[in-house]
Formats: C-alpha cells, sequence, structure tokens
C-alpha cells in the first residue's frame, strides 16, 4: 500500500489464453520478495484457473496494512477488463 514506507513496485506480466481463459504463465520482477506469488501463480496454472477465478481468489490480507485485493487479484482482474473491451493500454 501507499502508505508503507518499504513499498516496492512489482511488475507482472500475466500470459492467458484468450478462448478459454486459462493462465499459462506469469514474468514477475521487484525487489520485493515475491516467490510465494510465484507459487500461487504456480497452483492456479495446476489447477488449470482462469483469469476469472484468479481476479478474485480469496488471499489472506490485514486490513491495516493491506488492500483487500492482492497485486495477483489486480493484474488479473486487468486481463478480464481488457477482454470485455473496458481496459486500454
Amino acid at each position: 500500500p501507499d502508505f508503507m514506507p518499504t513499498t516496492a513496485e512489482i511488475s507482472i506480466s500475466l500470459v492467458y489464453d484468450k478462448n478459454t481463459r486459462k493462465v499459462l504463465g506469469a514474468q514477475m520482477m521487484s525487489n520485493h520478495e515475491i516467490s510465494q506469488s510465484a507459487n500461487t501463480i504456480s497452483v492456479v496454472i495446476q489447477n488449470g484457473n482462469t483469469i476469472d477465478e484468479l481476479a478474485f481468489l480469496d488471499m489472506l490480507f490485514s486490513p491495516n496494512f493491506d488492500d483487500p485485493f492482492n497485486y495477483l487479484n489486480l493484474v488479473a482482474q486487468v486481463a478480464v477488463d481488457q477482454e470485455h473491451g473496458y481496459w486500454r493500454k
């Protein structure tokens, strides 16, 4: 979150099949520790989850320190919006 002084940016590219909407992969880069996010994407791929499911996947958060949506949720929500024509690059 913006109010945390140690917040580091994370760059994510999400790869998915446009027909089935299944998540096929992701590239992530950050100075922040993101290995658990890579593990989450691995499970999403293994389970055959779609961008729609990842967009609202329930993630642990603390209301005092986090936003209700994890950055993995947010990147999937952008993908869903792109598929509906609501998001422009």
